[in-house]
């Protein structure tokens, strides 16, 4: 047992994969967040995973403890590794996954509350980037648009999540919110219990169950109204062409479903960055408290809007939300900040002048007169051609002069000059250092 809890990000490109060691009376508890990259080969993350296991007590079949995994959500750069090679020397005690997995789950198609408009809307986008792709030139456009479909649906990476995975391990997957739910596999925050330990604890702050409810619709209209729970239609999201055979739910007349069905088919690209948006705020937002500490993984929990309070009639932000029903939880300062979605910059609660940034303002307040920031924060990043604004230069920089983990000798970012503070960045540490991961630790008291 080593008397320090570690976190350990590994560099595996434009991707997160996150190891926390948690000491807890007598042995420790083993977490892994996340395994997955865009742009990148799997060799990164199965050398992520090959390195994890070295830090994991062993059993007599030579398989390894993994006491929790959790994925944040279902996007590449967080579950492209899901393989069954490279997970399979690890036996895992317990998964917990973002509700935004459970659309491949009966129950969970079943149930009228939830994520029915999400299911619905992913299968409509997919639909109609298909039909783009099987037409478009071949070249950078079709490149592309392929891309974008897959950031859509990864099925090898939602069947080993939701079934292969854990059938091999015993076990069921949780899908983990912030709430109180309404079915017994959408598990009680009571019931996460890890730890022996009564005072160190893991809260899920983001994000609520109620999918539809807080992060679909918008602006009333005909997108909220037909992909609302009531009526929703039952689509598979292995089988989009079902999509053409939908019938209108009760609420909407079918003359304007017919509409809003031709213009999500007309802007296949759009309904993609909304789908896109809403599952990065469906992100299973964590806060590890142990021995005095504050460490918060927000996945890549966006901020949305000119206010800070969230709409009703839903199309929130997920830190909106956690503003609005975790407050208490966000207004004490952090130890850590995992730095949200590589950088970008609708991820972390700040911009100049935005009421949002007051979040930020909690979490690591600005170092009044010669007094320094114990806070350390750490993101996980590539600078790529395809989003060349993450991450964010003036978000780093922000980030940068609120911790003390900062550096200011990084010079493979042509984009923040040398000099500037900016949190430690797995990226330029193994261009300046070759390290594979960062280590950041704190001791026992």
């Amino acid at each position: 047992m080593a008397e320090q809890l570690l976190v350990r990000m590994f560099d595996v490109g434009l991707g997160d994969c996150i190891y926390v060691r948690v000491p807890d009376k007598g042995k420790d508890v083993h977490i892994l967040i996340d395994c997955g990259n865009k742009f990148s080969g799997m060799d990164l993350l199965q050398d992520a995973i090959t390195s994890l296991e070295n830090e994991l007590p062993k059993n007599s079949d030579g398989t390894r403890n993994l006491d929790l995994l959790v994925v944040t959500h279902p996007h590449e750069d967080h579950h492209k590794g899901f393989e069954p090679d490279i997970f399979k020397n690890l036996k895992i005690k317990n998964i917990w996954l973002s509700p935004a997995f459970c659309e491949l789950d009966e129950k969970c198609k079943k149930d009228s509350k939830g994520s029915k408009g999400l299911r619905t809307l992913q299968a409509m986008a997919q639909n109609s980037l298909s039909r783009m792709v099987e037409v478009s030139p071949a070249g950078e456009t079709k490149e592309y648009l392929e891309d974008v479909l897959l950031s859509l649906s990864k099925a090898e990476a939602f069947n080993e999540l939701n079934r292969n995975l854990p059938k091999r391990n015993g076990i069921k997957p949780k899908y983990v919110t912030a709430d109180f739910k309404y079915d017994k596999d959408f598990t009680p925050q009571d019931v996460l219990r890890l730890f022996k330990d009564p005072t160190t604890r893991i809260k899920i702050l983001g994000p609520m169950s109620d999918i539809d409810k807080y992060y679909l619709s918008g602006n009333g209209q005909p997108l909220h109204l037909a992909l609302g729970a009531d009526g929703s239609p039952d689509i598979h999201r292995e089988n989009p062409d079902l999509i053409m055979e939908m019938k209108p739910p009760r609420n909407i007349s079918s003359q304007d479903f017919d509409l809003l069905r031709r213009g999500i088919q007309g802007n296949a690209l759009a309904m993609a960055s909304i789908v896109g948006h809403a599952v990065n705020n469906l992100s299973v937002v964590l806060l590890l408290e142990w021995k005095g500490n504050r460490l918060l993984f927000p996945g890549d929990a966006e901020w949305e809007g000119s206010k800070i309070e969230i709409k009703p009639n839903g199309g929130n932000g997920s830190w909106n939300v956690m503003w609005a029903t975790q407050q208490q939880e966000l207004s004490k300062p952090l130890n850590f900040l995992k730095v949200g979605h590589h950088g970008s910059v609708n991820a972390t609660p700040w911009a100049k002048g935005h009421p949002i940034s007051q979040v930020l303002d909690h979490l690591l307040p600005v170092p009044k007169g010669k007094k320094k920031n114990k806070a350390r924060a750490v993101v996980s990043t590539q600078r790529s051609s395809r989003w060349p604004s993450i991450p964010d230069p003036t978000l780093l920089m922000e980030i940068g002069a609120r911790v003390n983990n900062a550096k200011d000798d990084y010079t493979g970012d042509k984009k923040i000059n040398k000099g500037i503070l900016q949190p430690e960045r797995t990226d330029q540490e193994r261009l300046k250092r070759q390290k594979k991961w960062i280590d950041v630790t704190f001791p026992i008291k």
